[in-house]
């Protein structure tokens, strides 16, 4: 007698890289399927999940960790003129190119847990000179000409390279002090500066850098209180054309919003709007540009101006860029407000807004960055990342966090790369967990088989997948052999021929799973050494029936 062939009880679906990003806000049961518990080292993009840039040493040998970075565009379409300059401890450093021995340009005259600290502008004069004027918290106003190629300290007078308040018949009324410029913003073509420790900001007169400034009080407006941190330009578009509003921040958590050109004139220029955004963190990096927004920072998350104006509820969390991963980012914020290095930067290769967190020495690195594409949140780490990045001439530039005294830059496709020994570096290490799912049934699950598909630019990259359970949100801890670092040489293996392949090839591989749950997900965790992007996932599983109920199925994409 010949039985007739049992049907095959195992099911198949297919799982999109969960590109909505981490999600710490959803209920564990009805997370968005698109969204996922942890993501290290990817962001959105094309396809689906691809792994971060990398890092390779530009500046080696400075006295200190870098605290401010200083990018300069020159006049010359050549980008001859372009500089960078870093800011450490003991003064300003020129870092336009790569070295293991940097210059110093200026030595700082008060060298201190302040010193280093600081804001830059680039500014045109009226004979159309370019400069790049630099805020130093213990040093106050530098600027850098394009013509001589030098640094000049401003200080107090009415000679050249100075400032000086208003003369007043008599005497009396409240003197420019030079050393105590913290923060500066051109701002309709007048140079704006934050007085250190008071709610006063100093502008100077058109196109004008030195002589004569006038001050403006913000403290007056400040409801909450505290020093005028920060200053920020908006551009809103109005009834008729675009304006530029002048936004200031308080250490109180006040935002102001100004409209107008003159701050001497109060029938053209007056405040339009004051909101409060919460408490802010340690530091002057509170805003940055985001297209035609304005983000600002606090501690309850990062809002655009546009939602302070619109009427919208503070306590509304959706309002927030941070809404998905509020709890861990208020997390941060509550154990690290109060240390200096917040700051967020626009990432032009990686396509993506990125959040400094500040940690100390020795302290691994956290980095949340949000893809422009997918506005899904991700975190970066296995880095030196320090409290400063800035994007010069295309590529993002960050200083150290460990000590080291370095710059790098943040390009190529491994980590690591040493100026001495170009062909020590490591493969990105990456990771992610996916959201959990019943799929619609509380039977109980097994997946028997993980097929993830994954694209790669240079050959053949290690990654394993495992099946969780019941909310176990560990990574991958088994180690994935090979892909060390050092294979190759910088010129033909690495980056001409391996990293830089123009065409993705598709790679399969599959992974048997083990342990069953009502509840499951998907983790995968992978070394990358050349661009890679995790498309989606394959998965094959059986359920037991009428174990603990019945149900009609939805939602299979959520594994």
């Amino acid at each position: 007698m010949v039985r007739a062939p049992q049907r095959d009880r195992l099911q198949r679906i297919h799982v999109p890289a969960w590109i909505g990003g981490m999600n710490t806000i959803a209920v564990g049961t009805d997370m968005p399927p698109g969204d996922s518990i942890y993501s290290y080292n990817l962001i959105g993009g094309q396809y689906g999940l691809r792994s971060r840039l990398g890092y390779s040493e530009w500046i080696t040998n400075l006295d200190g960790d870098p605290r401010s970075i200083l990018p300069f565009t020159g006049s010359l379409g050549d980008g001859s003129n372009n500089r960078l300059f870093v800011c450490t401890e003991s003064g300003i450093w020129d870092c336009s190119a790569s070295s293991q021995s940097p210059s110093q340009s200026v030595a700082f005259g008060i060298q201190n847990n302040d010193s280093g600290w600081g804001m830059s502008c680039a500014f045109t004069d009226l004979n159309g000179d370019h400069w790049l004027i630099y805020t130093d918290e213990a040093n106050g106003y530098y600027v850098y000409s394009e013509t001589t190629a030098t640094w000049t300290k401003v200080t107090h007078g009415l000679g050249e390279f100075q400032v000086s308040e208003p003369f007043v018949e008599g005497g009396g009324g409240i003197a420019a002090d030079p050393t105590k410029f913290v923060a500066v913003l051109p701002w309709k073509n007048r140079l704006w500066f934050v007085e250190k420790d008071t709610a006063r900001a100093w502008y100077t007169g058109i196109s004008s850098l030195f002589g004569e400034v006038n001050y403006f009080h913000f403290g007056s407006r400040f409801k909450y209180g505290g020093d005028l941190r920060c200053l920020a330009s908006w551009s809103v578009r109005g009834a008729q054309s675009l304006d530029d509003l002048l936004v200031a921040v308080s250490g109180g958590g006040d935002v102001l919003i100004y409209q107008g050109t003159d701050p001497a004139q109060p029938a053209t220029f007056g405040l339009q709007s004051v909101a409060f955004v919460g408490a802010v963190p340690a530091g002057r990096r509170l805003t940055t540009d985001f297209g035609s927004e304005l983000l600002i920072m606090s501690s309850l998350g990062i809002i655009p101006a546009s939602k302070l104006i619109s009427g919208s509820i503070l306590y509304d969390s959706t309002q927030y860029a941070t809404a998905k991963i509020a709890n861990y980012f208020n997390s941060l914020m509550q154990s690290t407000a109060g240390t200096r290095g917040w700051a967020m930067r626009l990432h032009p290769k990686d396509n993506c807004l990125m959040v400094l967190v500040p940690t100390t020495i020795n302290q691994p690195a956290i980095t949340l960055a949000m893809s422009l594409v997918t506005k899904g949140w991700h975190q970066f780490r296995d880095w030196p990342m320090g409290v400063c990045a800035e994007p010069w001439e295309g590529d993002l530039y960050f200083g150290s966090g460990d000590g080291s005294g370095r710059l790098f830059l943040n390009d190529g496709d491994v980590d690591g790369v040493e100026l001495a020994n170009p062909n020590n570096y490591s493969p990105i290490t990456w990771s992610v967990l996916g959201a959990f799912s019943n799929l619609g049934r509380p039977t109980l699950k097994r997946i028997q088989l993980i097929q993830p598909r994954v694209l790669s630019s240079g050959g053949w990259e290690l990654y394993q997948a495992a099946a969780r359970y019941g909310f176990d949100f560990s990574e991958i801890t088994q180690a994935l052999l090979g892909g060390v670092g050092g294979a190759g040489t910088w010129d033909s293996g690495l980056w001409d021929s391996a990293v830089w392949q123009s065409d993705f090839q598709p790679q399969l591989q599959t992974f048997g799973a083990f342990g069953m749950g009502i509840e499951a997900a998907i983790a995968i965790r992978g070394k990358a050494k050349s661009r890679t992007t995790l498309v989606g996932t394959d998965v094959w599983f059986d359920e037991g029936t009428g174990l603990i109920g019945q149900g009609t199925p939805n939602g299979l994409g959520s594994l």
